[in-house]
């Protein structure tokens, strides 16, 4: 992916004292917190499954986005470019890989303003649920908790942070109180059915 910039390998930059700091504080928050152990959720695993493998495997990706809140529009088309080369690059991948695969969106240049964060994530995830994509919003305030247990914050990165990949049949999950949005994730279907994945 050339157009967004520098993207980043977040395995490597995990050993790289020369990394930028807003990666290496996002590759750190992926290695201890998003992939560590939550037995407060009832269940065995880290707290995203998926992360720990992707993470080692190098399939998750950071790349920066320094764009200013001054104008909203140019952020969004910002995030649907990053969309669109992500899922050009994975629907060549084998389905198994392609789920693994999950581009980092660090926007450095909304730190403190996490509401601006939020409408991009308002505004463009009905777009990329049609196209088989999703993504998720975290922000080091985040109050977003896991469905299976309120307590548990689930959400909060060093960075606003918008995560993209591809969408997948749990996903009806955390959509199923938001009607609007679990209409077209309905519609369209997963990106990648994790029953049949290979």
């Amino acid at each position: 992916m050339t157009g967004l910039g520098t993207v980043l390998d977040a395995a490597r930059v995990l050993a790289d004292p020369a990394a930028p700091a807003w990666a290496a504080e996002t590759a750190a928050w992926i290695r201890d917190e998003v992939s560590a152990p939550a037995p407060a959720l009832g269940r065995a695993g880290a707290l995203c499954p998926y992360v720990p493998a992707a993470l080692r495997r190098h399939h998750i990706e950071l790349v920066e986005c320094p764009l200013p809140p001054t104008d909203p529009g140019a952020l969004d088309r910002w995030l649907l470019a990053g969309a669109a080369e992500f899922r050009a690059d994975t629907v060549r991948r084998p389905s198994a890989e392609a789920l693994l695969r999950c581009l980092v969106v660090v926007h450095t240049g909304l730190a403190g303003q996490e509401a601006l964060l939020t409408g991009v994530r308002t505004r463009v995830k009905p777009l990329l649920l049609a196209d088989g994509l999703t993504t998720g919003e975290f922000f080091p305030a985040s109050p977003d908790t896991s469905v299976r247990n309120a307590e548990v914050p689930v959400a909060r990165s060093p960075w606003p942070t918008l995560a993209l990949r591809h969408s997948t049949p749990h996903d009806e999950l955390f959509l199923a109180g938001q009607p609007e949005l679990h209409r077209i994730f309905r519609a369209a279907g997963p990106g990648i059915d994790t029953r049949t994945a290979s």
